[in-house]
């Protein structure tokens, strides 16, 4: 008997050897390929692919049809390699599929797209190997897999319609991870993933909605990160009928602007949308940077609005129900009670200071105090609202919006320095002044005011909180200073 070197390339044993190494590196190689870049995967697998499709030329002929004889034995080791060859060419084929779909710049959603592409190569894959490699006719096992596809279609039928609904909302670009989406129902939130059958919201009530593809393809959505993640919020208010419009607009565009957390640019808009006997309707409408910021700012919006409208002597209105008794417009003594300066102190020793008041009048943009100058006064708010900025090396800081019953300047009057802000006007404002003399006036009378002016300055109101923030330069870290200045103060008035 003749025994065939194995280096004899005219028998198959020398290819199929040489074909099986090959396979089996791959097969080895597998978990480190993963981590390659996906051009680097298609280039070795490309080059092995044609290398052992080279082999299998000379071991068996054509793997499409193979022709050669086969030594006994070796037939079945042809057809494990066959195998193998198909099995390469189809990872060759889902990663050459991968590779244009990155090249096309296709977002994450159309990942779907390519697992269906990359099935249907796998289960072609498949039949070839059946019918190429093991001669075994398919057009039988096609039939009997379309009966299968059909009772399986039927019992999936609510998945494979949430999956071909992900694929055309991958296919429209509608949203993708990362916005803000609205789905009508009431579900908003950030989108976290979007899955073969769902999409997942993160909402802002810390939760994660599951939402089906197919209901979502039925929905109505609003991607509130397209364009821009900008949200404009309109908030309604009903107002006493008998009261002029222009006063409603005045206060309710003063409260608008007093707001921090809506966006400066484009400004707040204030609208009369409809005038009848039990309440006049108007429209505050306003931006905020982020959907997060709706809720925060709305709340802050009511607020001043309630404040600015009470402060003026507007009331509020309901629709349906009669007109309610006008509210009286606070008096000084009001506003003194309210304030963070004045409120601690007793009715008669705000009565003291109430005297010496002064009811004063400032345009839209008129300076109140400038940067740097001596302030004259203290000034509580009325009416209208004040912006306190602050110029440094990075440009100017707003630092707050003072509304009605807020106090400016007390801080560097009591220091006896100049003012590290500037106070500027927003709206027409009215404020109540109370100059150095008064105060002094008042000191030579009741001398023992010191000390409840002492316990205002501990109790931190948002007077003293803003102001100290200017002038941290001189407070900070020193806790006495203020209350040294303070007596200081006291001391120069009484002398």
């Amino acid at each position: 008997m003749t025994v065939t070197p194995l280096t004899d390339w005219s028998s198959p044993w020398m290819p199929l050897s040489l074909a099986t190494i090959l396979l089996l590196g791959v097969l080895l190689d597998a978990p480190r390929d993963s981590a390659r870049p996906l051009w680097l995967r298609l280039i070795t697998r490309g080059a092995v692919f044609g290398i052992v499709t080279w082999l299998l030329q000379h071991a068996v002929g054509s793997p499409l049809a193979p022709s050669a004889p086969l030594p006994p034995g070796a037939r079945v080791w042809a057809d494990l390699v066959e195998t193998s060859w198909w099995a390469l060419g189809a990872r060759v084929a889902v990663v050459l599929l991968r590779f244009v779909v990155v090249l096309e710049g296709r977002p994450r959603e159309t990942q779907i797209i390519a697992d269906l592409l990359s099935g249907a190569i796998y289960t072609a894959t498949a039949l070839s190997v059946v019918n190429f490699v093991f001669d075994v006719p398919i057009g039988g096992l096609i039939a009997t897999s379309g009966v299968i596809a059909i009772v399986l279609g039927l019992a999936l039928q609510s998945t494979l319609s949430d999956v071909f609904s992900g694929i055309a909302m991958g296919l429209e670009h509608a949203y993708r991870p990362g916005d803000m989406l609205w789905v009508e129902g009431g579900i908003e939130g950030q989108v976290i993933q979007i899955s073969w059958r769902s999409t997942q919201i993160a909402t802002f009530q810390s939760s994660v909605a599951v939402i089906p593809n197919s209901v979502i393809a039925k929905s109505r959505l609003e991607n509130r990160s397209a364009p821009t993640p900008v949200r404009s919020v309109t908030v309604n208010v009903c107002v006493d009928s008998s009261t002029d419009p222009r006063r409603c607009v005045a206060a309710l565009a003063a409260a608008a602007l007093a707001c921090r957390i809506p966006l400066a640019s484009p400004k707040p808009v204030v609208l009369c949308t409809n005038l009848q006997g039990d309440g006049n309707v108007y429209q505050v409408r306003f931006t905020v940077g982020f959907s997060r910021d709706i809720e925060p700012a709305r709340t802050e919006a009511l607020s001043l609005i309630h404040r600015h409208l009470r402060h003026a002597g507007i009331g509020l209105g309901v629709i349906g129900i009669a007109p309610l008794p006008s509210a009286p417009s606070p008096t000084l003594a009001d506003v003194m009670a309210e304030s963070d300066l004045f409120g601690q102190l007793a009715p008669d020793e705000r009565g003291l200071f109430a005297e010496h008041f002064e009811s004063e009048t400032f345009g839209a943009g008129s300076i109140l105090v400038a940067q740097n100058d001596m302030p004259k006064a203290v000034f509580l708010i009325a009416s209208g609202t004040v912006e306190l900025t602050r110029r440094d090396a990075n440009g100017i800081r707003m630092l707050m919006r003072a509304s009605p019953g807020d106090s400016i300047c007390a801080m560097a009057l009591i220091a006896g320095m100049p003012s590290l802000f500037a106070a500027t006007a927003l709206t027409p404002v009215t404020a109540y002044t109370l100059n150095v003399a008064s105060i002094a006036a008042v000191m030579r009378i009741r001398p023992e005011l010191a000390a409840s002016l002492e316990t205002q300055a501990k109790r931190g109101g948002a007077w003293i909180r803003c102001e100290t923030e200017a002038h941290e330069d001189v407070v900070t870290g020193r806790s006495d200073m203020l209350l040294s200045r303070l007596r200081q103060f006291l001391q120069r008035l009484n002398a």
